[in-house]
């Protein structure tokens, strides 16, 4: 057993940095201060036993620092939706940049319409039908465009293309939407 102040230190100071042994190390302290208030020693002990605890305090604020699991997996689940709000609104914004652009050509087809220019009507709704294959309206003022020029077959052409496109929009028959006015009636 350790009868001095330095045997005391020496071997507290032993376990404390070559075999790791804290809690014994700091017993050894202790009963230094306790049993040599007076001696150099002591105020070396007293260091030693703030260094202790200090290293306590750090580890036990770095474990709390620690993101906590449930953390981490909510930041990722937030960058993925704001990620898909991002893509819903990319996909929104592309799909009114069409629909404007399709209301601008049909304003525009309808003018020349209106003008007598119905080659350049044509030739406008032909981009509408570019933007968007599912909607019927560029098929339709293309029909009623070559139907109000006698040409029966070109209007009757412009739904077909359509329906071949859409065949689960049809629901009239090619020649319910487009008459020929010179065929004959026959009545039962």
């Amino acid at each position: 057993m350790e009868n001095s102040p330095l045997e005391l230190y020496e071997t507290a100071y032993r376990l404390h940095y070559a075999e790791n042994k804290i809690a014994e190390a700091l017993k050894y302290y202790e009963a230094l201060i306790k049993e040599f208030p007076e001696s150099n020693e002591c105020g070396y002990a007293v260091v030693q036993i703030q260094k202790i605890k200090s290293n306590d305090v750090a580890a036990s604020i770095s474990v709390k620092g620690k993101a906590h699991p449930l953390a981490a997996i909510s930041f990722i689940l937030c960058l993925l939706l704001l990620c898909a709000v991002g893509g819903a609104w990319i996909l929104l914004q592309n799909k009114l940049s069409i629909t404007q652009r399709q209301a601008s050509l049909s304003a525009r087809a309808l003018a020349n319409v209106l003008n007598g220019n119905d080659e350049d009507a044509i030739t406008l709704l032909g981009e509408m039908k570019l933007l968007s294959n599912t909607d019927i309206t560029p098929y339709e003022l293309s029909a009623q465009i070559y139907r109000k020029a006698g040409k029966i077959e070109k209007a009757r052409a412009e739904y077909d293309t359509f329906f071949s496109l859409n065949p689960d929009k049809r629901d009239k028959t090619i020649e319910e939407l487009v008459p020929d006015p010179g065929a004959k009636k026959i009545k039962k």
